[in-house]
């Protein structure tokens, strides 16, 4: 049956998508997001705990024409601030396949905190390295510090590297569609040396009663030689964009037209 919706016998009911208001619109939530964002920021403040982060200084334009590596990166210097954490030791998440799995960490930073605790570093270059892009990424550190201060026996808190970032997930992060946290994951970082990552340095002033853990693997013998550093990163090269690591395999690795290895499967 047809409605005839020029005369209309039930004035206030939607005839078009026009007369229709949308609770989701977010030109219309300003406010209510605002609430959320400082609803974010209010329960990271009360039940979070204080880190200690430490930015991957990693540069692609810096980093090894053909292998895409940067072994002279370093970690930016260390700084504080409370972060939501949600830990798992001793993950069982691949147990379940005979897997052996280290602690992970779900952590929530609130976007603008995380901003506002590194803007003392702008002005030294740290995020010119970055494309300017002011936030956690996969490969930064982070040290619970505050979790793991009073640890028995000396032992420095746990290092965790970032895996994934994520700003968008819609059941945990994102209510009325807003931005107002990052949502990240880590894994058990441990047995490194590299620089920046004080792993033996019990000098640093920021964690200087927090990097005591002296195992048997923390000396010049295993570990990084006294006074060790890595040199200073170089910036990119002349001809960076000349090398292609494909091309390079089919023009000198596998060059059919010298050796047939056709055998192997005809790679190329």
């Amino acid at each position: 049956m047809s409605i005839d919706y020029n005369n209309n016998p039930f004035p206030g009911i939607a005839q078009n998508d026009e007369t229709c208001w949308r609770f989701t619109d977010k030109g219309n939530q300003d406010s209510e997001r605002i609430l959320f964002d400082n609803w974010w920021r209010e329960i990271i403040n009360q039940f979070g705990v204080e880190t200690t982060y430490y930015v991957n200084t990693f540069n692609t334009l810096s980093a090894d024409n053909l292998y895409g590596e940067q072994p002279t990166k370093k970690f930016a210097p260390p700084v504080k601030f409370v972060m939501g954490i949600n830990l798992n030791d001793n993950a069982i998440t691949l147990s379940q396949f005979g897997f052996l799995s280290d602690d992970e960490v779900t952590g929530f930073i609130h976007i603008e905190s995380f901003e506002s605790s590194f803007s003392s570093l702008t002005a030294q270059g740290l995020w010119g390295t970055q494309n300017g892009v002011v936030e956690p990424k996969a490969g930064d550190i982070f040290q619970l510090s505050e979790f793991g201060d009073d640890r028995p026996a000396g032992r420095q808190p746990k290092y965790f590297e970032i895996t994934e970032k994520l700003d968008e997930d819609i059941s945990q992060i994102n209510p009325l569609a807003g931005h107002y946290v990052f949502l990240v994951k880590a894994k058990r970082y441990d047995y490194s040396f590299e620089p920046g990552i004080p792993f033996t340095d019990i000098g640093d002033t920021l964690s200087a009663s927090l990097s005591s853990n002296d195992q048997i693997y923390e000396d010049s013998f295993a570990g990084r030689l006294s006074g060790g550093e890595n040199p200073q990163s170089t910036p990119k090269q002349d001809n960076y964009d000349e090398y292609d690591a494909d091309s390079f395999s089919k023009e000198e690795v596998f060059d059919m037209s010298v050796n047939d290895t056709d055998v192997y499967g005809d790679y190329y």
